[in-house]
């Protein structure tokens, strides 16, 4: 019984990376909220261990489970055997292990572990660049995007270990740029305007140039956020227009449509949303010289990134594991909770509470913690859920 359990765990790429994903959702941001009460004390900023533990032991863990299952569908390629997806699991499970460890303990181990993580990001690159030379199409303009973001995935970790190593903030300041604004927000955009407007029945002609546009925006905004210069702001107000007119051009049907359809309709206007706002808000620390405690840059992870991978991580489980394509009104509530959190984070940023950041921790755990005990029955066992 055990064996046809591991068997069945580890048959799809998706099962064991989803798996690390959400398990590392409420692992770290647990022990972020205790550090940040002062309970305890890490090698590294608590600062530091937030961002890395979300931009690689979780977010690229669910990035890579849905991708090492869906690249080759687009690329039109077979599915990947089962020992290329377990190399790249194994590194990232066990990195992600000693970066827990080494975050208590050691820089240097610390440092082992990113290079473990280093390590999967490559191989898996290389994975998908083989993909992308192998595929039969001749249209791979989405393939070629999220090969770019998984690029400056492995630039940010890069990043990361320089900063580590030299303990020069600046570095670690532009990881973290890098990381969010080049390889999240950027992988995640180039799949979700391939896949949202699919998934909703729209027919879209799909305006080429508005990827490497995002892109050279949002580097742009980098650059004059680390080199402190005043109007770094701009670039993302321009980036957040452009995606808002190209986004209401999908004409999206939010009338009627599904939850788990309209939960991934939300999460794509929230990037323009996110972007819009840290504009203004950025604006308005020159102005009013008040921090809003990196607004923007929850509202993209959050808003944007959360919601969007929940939406996702949700309908990738259903349909690889035989269930219906429909939720249940415990999912829908947990589709609400993400905006939730959203919104209680944003209070704090205008705030500054701490009961207000005890709330928006204490949502997002809950969020997984019962999203985990509705869903990885499914990923682990293939469980069937009951009709609706």
């Amino acid at each position: 019984m055990q064996n046809k359990t591991l068997q069945y765990f580890f048959s799809q790429p998706h099962q064991p990376f989803f798996t690390l994903g959400i398990l590392s959702a409420i692992l770290f941001m647990l022990l972020f909220m205790l550090s940040f009460k002062g309970i305890f004390a890490f090698v590294i900023t608590p600062n530091t261990f937030h961002s890395y533990s979300l931009i690689f032991p979780f977010f690229t863990a669910l990035f890579l489970g849905f991708l090492l299952t869906t690249f080759p569908r687009f690329s039109q390629t077979p599915a990947l055997e089962q020992r290329i997806y377990l190399t790249a699991f194994t590194l990232l499970a066990v990195g992600t292990l000693l970066f827990l460890v080494g975050s208590f303990t050691s820089i240097y181990l610390l440092l082992f572990a990113n290079f473990l993580i280093l390590f999967a990001q490559t191989y898996v690159l290389y994975i998908f660049y083989l993909i992308y030379k192998g595929s039969p199409l001749s249209e791979l303009h989405d393939q070629k995007w999220i090969i770019i973001g998984f690029s400056a995935g492995i630039v940010s970790n890069l990043l990361f270990m320089a900063g580590l190593l030299t303990q020069e903030q600046l570095l670690l300041t532009l990881a973290k740029l890098v990381g969010i604004y080049l390889y999240l927000t950027i992988t995640a955009f180039s799949i979700a305007q391939r896949m949202v407007p699919f998934f909703s029945h729209v027919m879209i002609e799909k305006n080429k140039k508005l990827i490497s546009s995002l892109f050279a925006l949002l580097t742009l905004h980098i650059i004059f956020e680390v080199l402190d210069l005043k109007i770094g702001f701009a670039f993302l107000l321009i980036a957040g227009l452009l995606l808002a007119k190209e986004i209401y051009s999908w004409k999206l049907p939010f009338k009627g449509a599904q939850a788990i359809l309209w939960i991934l309709h939300l999460a794509v206007f929230w990037l323009p949303a996110a972007l819009i706002i840290s504009a203004f808000a950025s604006l308005a620390e020159l102005i009013f010289e008040k921090h809003f405690l990196y607004l923007g840059i929850h509202l993209v992870m959050l808003g944007f990134l959360t919601t969007i991978l929940i939406g996702f991580g949700t309908r990738v489980t259903l349909g690889h594991s035989g269930n219906q394509m429909q939720i249940d009104k415990l999912t829908k509530i947990l589709f609400y909770m993400t905006q939730i959190v959203v919104y209680f984070r944003a209070l704090y940023s205008f705030s500054g509470s701490s009961i207000l950041f005890d709330i928006s921790m204490t949502l997002w755990l809950i969020l997984f913690i019962v999203w985990s005990v509705k869903y990885l029955p499914v990923i682990v066992t293939g469980k069937k859920l009951h009709k609706i």
